[in-house]
């Protein structure tokens, strides 16, 4: 009955693909209307570029933030400026030059906090180092991250005139990041498509070949990244990977098919028949290859920080739209372009890898012994590493940004505001904690309506622009600067001492909102993600090589050589003692597995093929030799393209996550010729007798290979 089935779905798969064929005019017209819609709706896709907005709706900041935001028309401050050598009337007027521009909805000076008419000499020394130094002005800004590229240009526009002007914060970053990244992606991808043109000028058979092979892979971005008008806007992270990697993931596809095709043709059948027979051929090896780097990425979907859900959604679509581009529009192209294909043939410019397969072979078994000695310092290694979390990793060292910063903070030392809500009315609780929170050795100052004014005077007689600022909604807002910046472990626990102050003043009724308190959050929630990932990854690619290969013990095998390489990837930050972003950690550790494990796939299925022929090791050197093309292929342009995301891009997360996808699929390859080779032959007999149909040549009575 299974064979009547299969054989059923096999003529009705060749029905279809015949169908495709014979109206092919009308299925590329169809492909070329759909591609121009999506090109169209492209630029309308939104990009956010705030970490803070993937954490989940019922963590403590996104509430906190929600309430602040619900209550008071303005934020926290979360840029500094600072200028050099201006006068005080030159400062005044600046500061409502800045007020004017749009998108900055707060600005502080020293004006706010003393009289200046007072002489600069004459002012508190220590009020006055918070807000002057070297002959400059320090202003702190609110800047509306919707409105971010277009006010720090505007910013830095007004301040022309001056002799030095600096800016850092966490809008700065932000505006930074977005304001680079079209012009980035843009060079990224013309780089990535010369070096696959030139990689499939040196593997094809025709000159012709790379043209329809990016033809189709530039079909399916474009189809991708436009249906994601559909979800409203992706992630900066997204926008930056998902086209590259789409293009380094599923060149094989292309390769597969157009490889089963000219098969076909050398075996004498007319090219429509022949692409016909290769469609049904090519399905379950491509359906195969992509259900596992489908299910890589949607097991991105299980983090509880949702900026992975976003991005395994993209990329998984993306996989299945090169599916359907690889299995339906190249062949019809295939067909349309035989005259140019023809005319462009030449001679194959790569010689026979036999000796490359002769030399993985010599050096297989103590490479292999190196990988297997790695394994434990290696996992322990890949989960110690430095992790950070928030957006002061996008900010690249010896960059402009990274100069201002510095600058600033070695004038004023680093500084961060947070603000803590607390029900109205309750001055005498409200006090305590302003006196909690003063006493505390990282606290710089506490502003709020007690402070400000007094409780003892009557909120009606305080002016309605100031008391707007303090009280509002039931809530009384709290000011609270600190001497600390960013993340890292004095953060955190600065965070976590006062949450605890005021729950002992407030219980559970308060809300505490700053840049690091969301990190924090950040990162509670992203370590949570940690096993959910991995093992979303490693169950639903092992289900996947459990069905393909029908086998007990290769799916083991398969996922072991790969996460292997992977674990030695991450493990690497650890052992040379740099940081690693943590969200990168996690989109790594699930796209290193679903995107590379098609390489043991490839390898694995020319073994079982000449090993029913063949002894192990003869299988083996075979099997490497004429799968290593594409293997190469594929793993050159997966390395290469995350060496120039890394390269070319100035936003540390993206440049560090390209890092690590580049890495990480030098290192799959390296242990798919190396490792892999030797857990076939070691476990031949394990193979033989754990999977279902398999039938091998049995290794004659005393053969030694």
């Amino acid at each position: 009955m299974q064979r009547i089935a299969n054989q059923y779905e096999g003529l009705t798969l060749e029905r279809f693909f015949r169908a495709v064929l014979t109206h092919r005019k009308i299925v590329l017209t169809l492909f070329v209307l759909a591609t121009i819609a999506g090109a169209l709706c492209i630029p309308l896709v939104n990009v956010n570029y705030q970490f803070a907005d993937y954490l989940p709706k019922d963590s403590p900041s996104t509430i906190a933030l929600e309430e602040m935001h619900t209550a008071f028309d303005t934020s926290i401050p979360n840029s500094r400026l600072y200028v050099k050598e201006m006068s005080v009337t030159e400062a005044e007027d600046l500061a409502d030059d800045l007020l004017a521009i749009d998108g900055v909805d707060g600005v502080m000076w020293l004006g706010d906090i003393v009289d200046t008419r007072v002489p600069i000499d004459m002012i508190d020394e220590k009020t006055l180092s918070g807000w002057y130094a070297d002959g400059g002005f320090l202003y702190q800004l609110t800047i509306d991250s919707s409105k971010a590229v277009k006010a720090i240009e505007d910013v830095r526009a007004v301040c022309a005139a001056f002799e030095e002007v600096d800016l850092a914060g966490e809008a700065v970053n932000t505006a930074t990041a977005q304001g680079s990244s079209n012009t980035e992606i843009q060079l990224i991808m013309v780089m990535a498509i010369i070096v696959v043109f030139g990689l499939l000028l040196l593997t094809s058979e025709a000159w012709f070949e790379p043209v329809l092979f990016l033809a189709v892979v530039g079909v399916a971005i474009v189809l991708n990244m436009g249906t994601n008008i559909f979800k409203g806007e992706i992630s900066f992270i997204t926008q930056m990977c998902a086209a590259i990697l789409q293009l380094a993931v599923s060149m094989d596809y292309g390769i597969v098919m157009l490889h089963t095709f000219r098969g076909l043709k050398e075996e004498g059948l007319e090219p429509f028949e022949a692409m016909a027979q290769a469609m049904r051929k090519a399905f379950s090896v491509i359906a195969a290859s992509a259900a596992t780097t489908l299910f890589g990425f949607l097991s991105l979907c299980f983090m509880a920080f949702l900026i992975g859900v976003d991005m395994g959604l993209v990329l998984a679509k993306g996989i299945i739209f090169s599916f359907g581009t690889v299995m339906i529009l190249l062949p019809v192209l295939i067909l349309i372009f035989q005259k140019p294909l023809q005319k462009t043939m030449h001679r194959k410019l790569l010689p026979s890898f036999d000796r490359f397969a002769r030399i993985c072979i010599r050096i297989a078994i103590p490479v292999s012994v190196i990988a297997v000695l790695s394994i434990v310092p290696a996992y322990l290694g890949q989960s110690r590493a430095d992790f950070t979390y928030g957006a002061s990793s996008f900010v690249e060292e010896g960059s402009q940004l990274f100069n201002e910063t510095k600058a600033i903070d070695e004038l004023f030392g680093a500084s961060e505001q947070w603000v803590v809500m607390v029900p109205e009315g309750d001055w005498a609780e409200e006090t305590a904690l302003i006196d909690d929170l003063e006493a505390m050795p990282l606290v710089t100052s506490v502003t709020a309506y007690s402070t400000v004014a007094s409780e003892a005077i009557p909120t009606a007689v305080v002016g309605e622009e100031e008391l707007s600022q303090l009280i509002s909604g039931g809530y009384s807002r709290i000011v609270v600067s600190t001497s600390i910046k960013g993340e890292g472990d004095i953060a955190f626990s600065l965070v976590e001492d006062v949450r605890a102050i005021c729950a002992e003043h407030y219980g559970d009724t308060y809300h505490l909102v700053g840049a690091s308190v969301t990190i924090y959050d950040m990162k509670a929630t992203a370590s949570g993600d940690t096993l959910r990932v991995i093992l979303a990854s490693i169950i639903s690619i092992g289900l996947v090589l459990l069905v393909m290969f029908r086998s007990l013990s290769l799916p083991l095998i398969l996922l072991l050589a790969i996460e292997i390489s992977t674990w030695i990837n991450l493990a690497i930050p650890y052992f040379i003692g740099s940081s690693i972003q943590y969200i990168g950690y996690l989109i790594v550790s699930a796209i290193q597995l679903g995107a590379t494990v098609d390489y043991t796939i490839i390898l694995t299925h020319a073994y079982l093929g000449y090993r029913k022929d063949m002894g192990p090791m003869d299988a083996i050197r075979k099997a490497i030799s004429t799968s290593a093309i594409t293997i190469l292929t594929s793993g050159t342009i997966l390395t290469l393209s995350g060496v120039f995301i890394k390269v070319i891009s100035s936003n540390g997360v993206i440049a560090e996550l390209g890092l690590l996808i580049g890495r990480g699929a030098g290192t799959s390859v390296v242990m798919t010729f190396l490792f892999l080779p030797v857990m076939l032959v070691v476990c031949d007999w394990i193979i033989r007798h754990t999977t279902l149909g398999l039938k091998l040549l049995k290794k004659p009575e005393g053969h030694h290979e």
